[in-house]
C-alpha cells in the first residue's frame, strides 16, 4: 500500500485496488523500454532484429495506453473541457454542477466506446485472427484493452464521485497525487 497525503495533509493509506493501473503501466512501458532498446542495438550491432519485438512493444504500447485512461479517470485527468467550468468557478454551485456534468458525459463516452470496441473485439475473435508475428497471441486481446480502459475509465470516475460525496469534500481532486 501506499501512502497519499489529503488536502488537509493527513497521511491515508492508498488501497492495492486503487494502483493496479499505476503498477500495470510502470511494468508495461519498462518490457516495452527493455524490448525496443534491445532490438535497436541487436539491429545496428549484430544486424539481427527480434521478428517478434515489435509487435509485441506495440500490444504493450495499446495496453499501457488505455491502462492509463483508467488511470486519469482515477486521479481525474480524464478527457473533459473544463474553460467553461474554470471561468465559473467564481460561482462554487455553477462550478460544480458543470464539473459534474463534464464527469457524466465522460461516463457515457467510456461506456459507449467500450461497448463499441467490444463489439468489434467480438467480431475479430470470430474471425480467429492472431498476432501474425506472435501466432500464440489472439488478436482480440489488443481489442480487450479498449474494453478495459474505456469501461475503467468511466468507473474510476465513478469510484472518484462516491469517495467524494462519502468524505463530504466534493471540490477535492479525489486520487490526485
Amino acid at each position: 500500500m501506499e501512502e497519499r497525503r489529503t488536502m488537509d495533509g493527513t497521511a491515508r493509506k492508498e488501497p492495492f485496488y486503487n494502483l493496479i493501473e499505476k503498477y500495470l503501466i510502470v511494468a508495461m512501458l519498462i518490457v516495452m523500454t527493455v524490448i525496443i532498446s534491445f532490438n535497436i542495438v541487436t539491429r545496428f550491432v549484430f544486424n539481427y532484429t527480434l521478428s517478434w519485438g515489435e509487435q509485441l512493444a506495440r500490444f504493450l504500447l495499446v495496453w499501457s495506453s488505455f491502462a492509463g485512461i483508467s488511470w486519469c479517470g482515477r486521479i481525474d485527468v480524464h478527457m473533459r473541457v473544463t474553460a467553461i467550468a474554470l471561468a465559473l468557478k467564481k460561482s462554487p454551485q455553477t462550478f460544480q454542477k458543470i464539473y459534474l456534468l463534464g464527469d457524466i458525459v465522460a461516463i457515457c463516452y467510456g461506456f459507449y466506446m467500450s461497448y463499441e470496441i467490444f463489439q468489434v473485439m467480438s467480431l475479430v475473435k470470430a474471425q480467429g485472427q492472431v498476432l501474425s508475428a506472435l501466432p500464440l497471441i489472439p488478436k482480440w486481446t489488443m481489442y480487450l484493452a479498449g474494453v478495459l480502459g474505456m469501461a475503467g475509465m468511466s468507473l474510476r470516475i465513478i469510484q472518484r464521485r462516491v469517495v467524494a460525496v462519502k468524505s463530504g469534500n466534493h471540490m477535492e481532486k479525489e486520487g490526485a497525487e
